[in-house]
């Protein structure tokens, strides 16, 4: 790290080029659910929109960062990250989030001004009143409740549109007036036709109403608990396992309890699915590279239960997740009913024991792994639970923070 003038830290120019480049690499490798834009920090950080700066905060700015900058540094920027995930949470907040959020805004708020700012003219320029304002959001929870009521997303994107819309450079104020009226009316007659009158507006447009529910082929999957899955096409013919796949089926068949367990099995392949958190979940085509291709949406946190032994010599059971790449979904029909599988490649890590992959390490703090390999196996559908993005840096895959799907696009 460099010093200032003033004998603060500050992150070299080289660093920051660094950083620039690898969150623009990660594109590929971030689903959409969690960041549509993925750009070179240190080009285009005056032009980062608010979705731009909350995924920098919520996710790639914890592993950016991490080990870049001092420690103490560090911890006020995470203060800022752990406030922003519960304020961003689409689900209700309880009175002890309400006060873990106060806590960490005043943390962060009193270091920033005290380690930052530090109260010298020459630093006039940190002395940011929207700081400040950050005292205002617990106040503004209790008031008026959760964050994503009256966020600004929205209007950013409605803003972002209107540019577009200034057709005349002499008279700009009243060609966007006359182009935004008629925008309006359009978007309020073909919402009017198409929820009101479907069969008059497909016959006007000559497009086909707009399906509700599953697309055609699909087979929805019940779940005993949660809501139900669904296995999206295209997808294969029906298809006798064999070999490895057909012993991973059997064994995950028993596991289910399933009473009768026939010797040859057939399935059905999928290549998406719809999960019970409400993410849509790809598949990494079998020895291919996606990553190339198209936005990553096949690594997927799987949740499971492990036997532990405590020290009074009992066995007790703790939930833990585990990572690993969707290679395929398969359904099957065992006992009368639809069943539905995905086939993971479980990823790698330092923590992992002989033969025991998908556990992540830590590294900073941050869920991590170096890579995908092992045996492939099979695990309910119900137990994928979140489409993950990660972040390479320095040969290791760190695991980003996962947004709930109410903020998908926001």
């Amino acid at each position: 790290m460099e010093k200032d003038k003033d004998e603060s830290y500050i992150v070299p120019k080289s660093t920051v080029a660094l950083m620039g480049k690898e969150l623009r690499s990660a594109r590929r490798t971030v689903p959409r659910a969690q960041a549509r834009s993925l750009r070179n920090i240190d080009v285009h950080h005056k032009s980062f929109k608010a979705v731009d700066w909350m995924h920098f905060i919520l996710c790639s700015g914890p592993v950016l960062l991490a080990g870049r900058m001092p420690s103490e540094f560090h911890a006020i920027f995470m203060a800022l990250s752990r406030s922003c995930r519960l304020l961003l949470r689409p689900r209700g907040l309880s009175e002890a989030d309400i006060t873990a959020i106060a806590v960490n805004i005043k943390y962060f708020v009193a270091n920033y001004y005290t380690k930052f700012y530090r109260g010298k003219f020459a630093r006039l320029p940190l002395c940011l009143s929207t700081i400040a304002t950050l005292l205002d959001v617990v106040p503004l929870l209790r008031a008026c409740g959760p964050a994503w009521v009256f966020w600004q997303f929205p209007m950013e994107r409605k803003i972002g549109t209107l540019n577009k819309l200034i057709r005349s450079h002499s008279r700009p104020h009243a060609s966007l007036q006359e182009n935004l009226m008629r925008h309006c009316k359009a978007d309020l007659i073909k919402s009017f036709g198409e929820n009101y009158l479907p069969n008059e507006w497909a016959q006007t447009t000559g497009k086909r109403p707009v399906a509700n529910g599953l697309p055609r082929g699909s087979l929805q999957v019940p779940q005993s608990t949660g809501p139900d899955c669904a296995l999206r096409p295209p997808r294969s013919a029906h298809a006798e396992l064999v070999g490895t796949e057909l012993a991973a089926k059997r064994a995950v068949l028993v596991q289910e309890g399933a009473t009768q367990v026939p010797q040859d099995i057939i399935a059905k392949k999928y290549f998406r699915a719809n999960l019970a958190s409400g993410l849509i979940s790809g598949s990494k085509p079998d020895g291919s590279d996606c990553d190339t291709h198209r936005r990553r949406n096949y690594l997927v946190r799987i949740n499971s239960t492990e036997r532990v032994f405590l020290p009074d010599g009992t066995v007790a059971v703790r939930p833990v997740s585990t990572f690993g790449a969707v290679l395929h979904y398969a359904a099957v029909f065992i006992d009368v009913r639809p069943m539905g599988f995905a086939y993971v490649e479980r990823a790698k890590s330092a923590k992992d024991r002989r033969g025991r992959y998908g556990y992540a390490s830590s590294m900073y703090g941050i869920e991590c792994f170096i890579g995908l390999g092992g045996v492939p196996y099979y695990v309910p559908i119900g137990a994928v639970g979140e489409v993950d993005g990660t972040f390479e840096r320095d040969g290791v895959q760190f695991v980003l923070f996962t947004r709930e799907p109410f903020s998908e696009g926001q």
